[in-house]
């Protein structure tokens, strides 16, 4: 059944006809909630600032939204609370304290959240930190949930990044997944995701969306496996699960900056990431292979996902060391330069421009230093050893 609803609402989403005839809120009784069983407890934020109104696919990025909501609302099987925080809809008068939170998750009422949904016209700011603060004020210590739909960046003074990441250490059952529009501005949204724990998806990338919202409702329905449904039975076996990435250096309890891909058992790719701390993806019941590549350290592993559940896979590259360059001019004054590190083959590892000091995480062996000032280039080989800090300086004379 949510299958049929995926496909029939991401259809509805990608058609320019909408942009002519915004489709209205059903008018459906909403479900009756079974209160008996612990259930997932979803806030819902919805971007409603003026950028909103502009287009993906001739379709208006608010209508998507709107779309987008409506599916997963739809397909829930009563299993979640939903609660719903808008922000920039009262325009440019209440500047940044323009978030509004619409509808309460104890109060959930389907029909309600979807009017308030479609009622919703962008015309303000994206205070995106406060909503994202706000949002956690009505969740509970137990399966809390924000999704974020979102087409910008924070346009008031708050640190949306950091706040996530505030977020999920006051509540570590915390998970916030973030649907992005705006390629270009999309860092500040992914860095959202990662520090909430969460999944990134653009929305435009409508198969990995669709994904996404049927794995919210898959992993409520594992909360509430013992709980009598409400609705029709969904097939829970084909519902996706979510994989959780990280890499970790020995005795190091910060997880590395790191590239990862996803494939399939047969090697077609599924998904890559770049640079990035935590991964969380929602993939279908099955067998994958994961891919992680640190510097020059490369890790692979299959992994099996299950419905409704998250499975951590954690790679662990070894023993590491901090590396330290510094460099000084002709009067023994710091000067910012130009760092390359390469291995003692020749292999490139990272690049550092302009700076009077480089510090860098390695696995333990030996490296290739170079330092670049005004087309003078000076080169070291120095050894990382475990645990410990290795302190180089260059210095730059008339020599």
């Amino acid at each position: 059944m949510l299958r049929v609803l995926l496909g029939a609402a991401f259809t509805v989403v990608l058609s320019p006809v909408l942009l002519a005839n915004e489709p209205t809120p059903p008018a459906n009784p909403a479900p009756v909630a079974d209160t008996s069983s612990p259930r997932q407890t979803t806030m819902l934020i919805l971007d409603g600032s003026n950028s909103m109104w502009g287009q993906l696919n001739k379709v208006n990025k608010i209508i998507t939204a709107r779309e987008s909501i409506r599916t997963l609302l739809e397909s829930a099987e009563g299993n979640i609370q939903f609660g719903l925080l808008t922000y920039g809809s009262e325009g440019k008068k209440t500047g940044c304290n323009d978030f509004n939170l619409v509808v309460k998750p104890e109060n959930y009422d389907l029909v309600k959240v979807l009017k308030e949904v479609y009622k919703l016209k962008p015309k303000g700011r994206s205070p995106i930190a406060a909503a994202l603060k706000e949002a956690a004020q009505q969740l509970p210590t137990e399966n809390a949930h924000i999704l974020l739909v979102s087409d910008g960046i924070e346009s008031c003074e708050g640190d949306p990044c950091a706040t996530a990441q505030q977020l999920v250490e006051a509540n570590p059952s915390l998970q916030i997944d973030v649907v992005g529009f705006r390629a270009e501005k999309e860092a500040q949204l992914e860095c959202i995701a990662e520090n909430g724990r969460g999944a990134f998806v653009v929305a435009t990338d409508t198969e990995r969306l669709k994904t996404l919202l049927a794995g919210v409702q898959a992993k409520a329905v594992g909360i509430t496996e013992a709980a009598k449904p409400t609705r029709t039975l969904i097939d829970k076996k084909s519902q996706p699960g979510s994989v959780e990435l990280n890499i970790l250096a020995e005795g190091n309890p910060e997880p590395l900056r790191a590239n990862y891909s996803i494939y399939h058992p047969d090697g077609t790719n599924v998904v890559n990431f770049s640079a990035r701390n935590r991964v969380t993806e929602y993939l279908p019941p099955g067998e994958y292979r994961v891919k992680a590549i640190w510097q020059t350290v490369e890790k692979s592993e299959n992994v099996t996902i299950h419905s409704g559940k998250a499975t951590p896979l954690t790679f662990n590259i070894g023993p590491t060391g901090e590396l330290v360059v510094n460099a000084l001019n002709k009067t023994q004054q710091p000067v910012a330069v130009n760092y390359a590190v390469y291995t003692t083959k020749g292999e490139f590892i990272s690049r550092h421009v302009f700076q009077e000091s480089m510090k860098t995480r390695l696995a333990v062996g030996e490296y290739r230093i170079k330092a670049l000032l005004d087309k003078k280039i000076l080169e070291a080989s120095l050894k990382v050893t475990q645990d410990a800090v290795t302190d180089y300086t260059f210095n730059f004379t008339d020599k």
